[in-house]
C-alpha cells in the first residue's frame, strides 16, 4: 500500500508540474508560479520546476526572484542550454547586455541549433552597438527559421541603423511577405524609404502602418518628419499633434515640431513647444539652443546669447552652439568674443568650414584683407559654395574689390 501511495503522490506531483507548464504556456503566470512553487515544496532541486518558476516570476516583473531561481537552477544543472537562454533573456531585459551575451553564447554551445538564442544574442549585440555581429546572429537564426518574420524585422532595423537602407527594404519586404499585417515592419520599411530620400513612398507606408495600429506614436512621428521634408507643413503638424496626443512625453516630437513652427515663422508656438520639451528633459541642451535661434530671428540678440550660453552650460562641447553664439556676438559687434568662439571650434575640429568662413567675416569687417582671404580660402577649399556666399555677404563689402580677394576668386574659378 505504501508503494502504491507513493506512486500515486508522484503521479499527482507530475500532474502539478504539467499543469504549471500548461498555465505558463497560456500566459497565466500567477497560476504557473503557484503550481511550480507547490511542486518545489516536495522537489526543491527540480530544475524544470525552478525554470518554470523563474520564467513566471520574470513575466510578473518579480526580477529578484527570477534571478535567484535561474542562478539556483544553473548551479544544479550548468549544462542546461534552455536555462542559460532564459536567464540571458532576463538579463537582456534588465539591460545587463554583456552578461546576457555570456549566457546566450553558453546556450548555443550546448544547443547549436537553438534559433531563439541566435535571435536574442543578436538583439543584445545590437543594443551594445555591435550591429555587424548582430546581423550575423540574425542570419544564423534565419538559416534555421527561414520563415520567421520577427527575425527579418530585427535584421531590417539593424540595417536601418547602419544606413544600409536598400538591404533594410529587402528585409522588411520579406517580413511583410510572411506577415502582411505587421505595422512595425511597415514602419521600418517607411524609415528605410525615407533614408533613401523616397519620402512620398515613406508617407504612404507609414499611413498603411497607422491603419493597422493608430496608437503607435512613432509611426505618426516618422510620418511627420517625411511630410516636413516634402514641404507639406500643415500635414506634418497634424502628425506631430497625433504623436503627442498618444504620448505626451515624446520629447523629440516637441523639438521637431518647434523647428517646423520656426521655419513657418510661428515663433510663439515654437517657443511653447520648446518649453514643453524642456519640462521633460530639463538638462537637455536642445531647447535653449533652438530658443536662441528663435530669439535671434525675433531681433533679440541679447536674449539669444543668454539662451545659447545656457545650452553651452549643458553641453560645452557643441560646435554648433559655439558657432551660433559667435554669430550672435557678431550681430552685437562683439568681434573679439565672436572670434574666440570660432577659434574654439577650430581647436576641436578642422572639418567645420563654417568656422573658417565666420573668421573671414570677422577679419573682413575689421578691414584685415589678408587674414580674411586666408580664412575664406580655407573654408572654400572644403566647400566651394562659401566663395559664392562671400560675393553676396555684406560682411565682405569692404574687401571684394581688393586684389587678393579677386585672385582667390579667379584661382577657384580656374581650378
Amino acid at each position: 500500500m505504501d508503494e502504491e501511495f507513493e506512486e500515486y503522490l508522484e503521479e499527482e506531483d507530475d500532474e502539478t508540474l504539467e499543469m504549471a507548464q500548461f498555465a505558463l504556456d497560456r500566459g497565466d503566470d500567477l497560476t504557473a508560479l503557484d503550481l511550480a512553487e507547490e511542486y518545489l515544496e516536495s522537489h526543491p532541486l527540480d530544475v524544470e520546476a525552478l525554470n518554470i518558476c523563474a520564467v513566471a516570476a520574470s513575466n510578473l516583473d518579480d526580477n529578484p526572484k527570477a534571478l535567484a531561481l535561474y542562478q539556483k537552477a544553473l548551479r544544479l544543472d550548468p549544462r542546461n542550454g534552455a536555462i542559460h537562454h532564459n536567464y540571458g533573456v532576463l538579463l537582456d531585459r534588465l539591460e545587463a547586455y554583456e552578461e546576457a551575451l555570456v549566457h546566450f553564447s553558453r546556450s548555443l554551445e550546448l544547443q547549436p541549433d537553438f534559433p531563439e538564442a541566435y535571435i536574442n544574442m543578436g538583439n543584445a549585440l545590437d543594443e551594445l552597438g555591435r550591429i555587424e555581429e548582430a546581423l550575423q546572429m540574425y542570419d544564423q537564426a534565419l538559416r534555421r527559421m527561414p520563415d520567421a518574420p520577427d527575425v527579418y524585422y530585427n535584421k531590417g532595423y539593424a540595417l536601418n541603423r547602419l544606413g544600409r537602407f536598400e538591404e533594410a527594404i529587402g528585409s522588411f519586404q520579406k517580413a511583410l511577405e510572411i506577415n502582411p499585417s505587421d505595422p512595425a515592419s511597415l514602419n521600418g520599411l517607411g524609415f528605410a524609404l525615407a533614408g533613401l530620400g523616397r519620402d512620398k513612398e515613406a508617407v504612404d507606408t507609414y499611413r498603411k502602418a497607422m491603419v493597422k495600429d493608430d496608437k503607435a506614436p512613432t509611426y505618426h512621428y516618422n510620418c511627420a518628419l517625411s511630410l516636413a521634408r516634402l514641404h507639406r507643413p500643415e500635414e506634418a503638424l497634424q502628425e506631430f499633434s497625433a504623436t503627442l496626443a498618444i504620448d505626451p512625453d515624446f520629447y523629440e516630437a516637441y523639438i521637431e515640431r518647434a523647428n517646423l513652427l520656426t521655419d513657418l515663422g510661428r515663433f510663439a508656438e515654437a517657443l511653447e513647444s520648446l518649453d514643453a520639451a524642456e519640462k521633460l528633459e530639463p538638462e537637455s541642451p536642445e531647447p535653449p539652443f533652438y530658443r536662441g535661434v528663435i530669439l535671434e530671428k525675433l531681433g533679440d540678440p541679447t536674449g539669444a546669447l543668454v539662451a545659447l550660453d545656457e545650452s553651452l552650460r549643458r553641453d560645452p562641447e557643441s560646435i554648433y552652439t559655439l558657432n551660433n553664439k559667435g554669430n550672435v556676438l557678431m550681430d552685437l559687434d562683439r568681434l573679439d568674443e565672436a572670434l574666440s568662439c570660432f577659434d574654439a571650434i577650430i581647436e576641436r575640429t578642422a572639418a567645420y568650414p563654417l568656422a573658417y568662413y565666420n573668421r573671414a567675416c570677422v577679419f573682413a569687417r575689421r578691414g584685415k584683407v589678408q587674414e580674411a582671404v586666408r580664412e575664406l580660402a580655407k573654408a572654400s577649399a572644403q566647400e566651394a559654395q562659401f566663395l559664392a556666399d562671400a560675393l553676396q555677404d555684406p560682411d565682405f563689402e569692404g574687401i571684394r574689390d581688393k586684389a587678393s580677394f579677386m585672385r582667390l576668386l579667379n584661382r577657384r574659378k580656374a581650378g
